[in-house]
């Protein structure tokens, strides 16, 4: 029957026999509900396959920790909408995921329908022109936080964004970005902030200075909350801002009465991340992020984040 719906490149290694037989049974599903398929074996034929189709998302399967993967998914989710396919349920490697360009990532063992439900939402109908990219429902954010993941219990920097690690180099005295842990002073203070969530107060960010006594601005630190299953359980989001930008934060959640959190979600709304960038630096899934925009929204009194992003574009101008 003829296909109703877009192409799909499915990207499968054939070198491995799970990988064909998973292949295979993606194809067969994709090509009875409908999906026009392009199948290939490896990044490059994928990338050929890709402009001349115009498809509008692409599966692959991504091994944890595959750093070539990464980079290939870079590439990818610059031309199309990539959907990623995990073997391994890792909330770190989610969040690298995302962070590359995934603008979605579901583990093994894979429910189909929760699978077709996805693509659908990056699929509905052909395009004639651009692909939908991650952030197609959002404004497109100036400056998205450079963010890490830490362990409460030792200060261990379970992840960190590419930008958080050339931060820590720069702020954090030796040997403690190359161990990727907090040193002694800010492991206090994220031990002191954590106490101050748990009993309902605002958590207070930090500022510091680069180490040595190296000129140059300051970097602000902040704490938050974050879904345990995307940054991993008895682990604390810190957001980092170097100066001029945390203080705009600070200036928007005066001027609109708003919590940090909401007023750090406004402000990467205000500047350059698509929707998986957001979810990544901010540890929300999907599901969490809508519900943190229609949040904002509501503190606010408006109706899209797209309004959201006028107030505050608003008070910044009068600054």
């Amino acid at each position: 029957m003829p296909s109703s719906l877009p192409a799909v490149v499915l990207l499968s290694d054939p070198a491995s026999p799970q990988g064909l037989q998973a292949g295979v049974l993606l194809a067969d599903v994709l090509e009875e509900s409908g999906y026009q398929l392009l199948r290939a074996a490896e990044g490059e034929a994928a990338e050929a396959l890709l402009a001349p189709s115009r498809a509008v998302a692409l599966l692959m399967e991504l091994e944890p920790g595959d750093a070539a993967a990464l980079a290939l998914l870079r590439r990818l989710s610059a031309l199309t909408a990539v959907l990623v396919i995990s073997r391994q349920h890792d909330p770190a490697w989610i969040v690298r995921l995302r962070d590359a360009g995934a603008v979605d990532c579901l583990s093994k063992p894979l429910r189909l329908s929760l699978l077709l439900e996805r693509l659908a939402r990056w699929a509905r109908a052909p395009q004639e022109g651009t692909p939908p990219r991650a952030g197609a429902g959002l404004v497109q954010p100036s400056a998205v936080a450079a963010s890490m993941t830490v362990r409460e219990r030792d200060g261990h920097c379970a992840w960190q964004s590419a930008q958080a690690r050339a931060w820590t180099a720069r702020y954090f005295p030796p040997p403690f970005a190359r161990q990727a842990r907090l040193p002694p002073d800010l492991l206090l203070w994220l031990h002191r902030e954590a106490l101050r969530r748990r009993a309902g107060a605002m958590a207070a960010a930090i500022t510091i200075a680069p180490w040595g006594g190296a000129q140059g601005p300051r970097l602000s630190l902040s704490l938050h909350e974050a879904e345990p299953r995307l940054i991993g359980e008895g682990h604390w989001l810190v957001l980092m801002h170097e100066a001029s930008d945390a203080a705009r934060v600070a200036r928007l959640a005066r001027a609109l009465h708003l919590e940090p959190a909401q007023a750090e979600l406004l402000f990467a709304c205000m500047g350059g991340a698509d929707e998986a960038q957001l979810r990544a630096a901010l540890g929300l899934s999907a599901d969490g992020l809508t519900q943190r925009l229609a949040a904002l929204c509501e503190a606010l009194g408006v109706a899209t984040p797209v309004q959201a992003v006028a107030r505050g574009q608003a008070v910044l101008r009068q600054a």
